[in-house]
């Protein structure tokens, strides 16, 4: 469960060949250290490109965030997709919230993409989709973020 499909060092890695070759036509992306760094509040120079390439491929996508809803609301604005905020990952609800935004969107066709084991990965993984794991982009603003980093090197290092 804490097995990402894909691991990829940067977002802009995360492309219509790459996600088609998962079999999936849709995105959720995570907000935080994902699109933009947590200690930061403008979009880091390759989400919007990344963004764009993905919906001009004809992928539906859209902001799955536990963070605050001004910070997601911005940003999916900035990006033109829907967002979701104080989600709630990894509890399969956040998923399926989510799912719901984009048409024809299920589980299986659907990749989960951001930063961390403990609610990306594993939440949806649970919920049944497909995981593509983006180095963070920052260490984490929150004290419980930064801890939970130092957990998932471990982990990450024993696959």
């Amino acid at each position: 469960m804490l097995r990402p499909d894909v691991r990829v060092d940067r977002l802009e890695q995360v492309t219509p060949d790459l996600l088609r070759s998962l079999g999936v036509r849709n995105a959720l992306l995570d907000l935080d250290d994902t699109l933009v760094a947590s200690d930061r509040d403008d979009a880091v120079a390759d989400a919007p490109l990344t963004v764009e390439r993905l919906k001009e491929a004809g992928f539906g996508v859209a902001i799955l965030s536990n963070g605050k809803p001004e910070r997601v609301a911005r940003a999916a604005d900035l990006l033109g997709v829907p967002g979701v905020a104080l989600a709630g990952k990894p509890f399969g609800w956040a998923f399926r919230r989510a799912l719901a935004m984009l048409p024809g969107a299920v589980p299986a066709n659907t990749a989960m993409v951001g930063d961390q084991l403990f609610t990306d990965v594993l939440g949806a993984k649970r919920a049944g989709l497909v995981t593509v794991l983006v180095r963070p982009l920052s260490e984490g603003k929150l004290l419980h973020t930064r801890l939970a980093r130092r957990l998932e090197r471990m982990i990450l290092e024993e696959h």
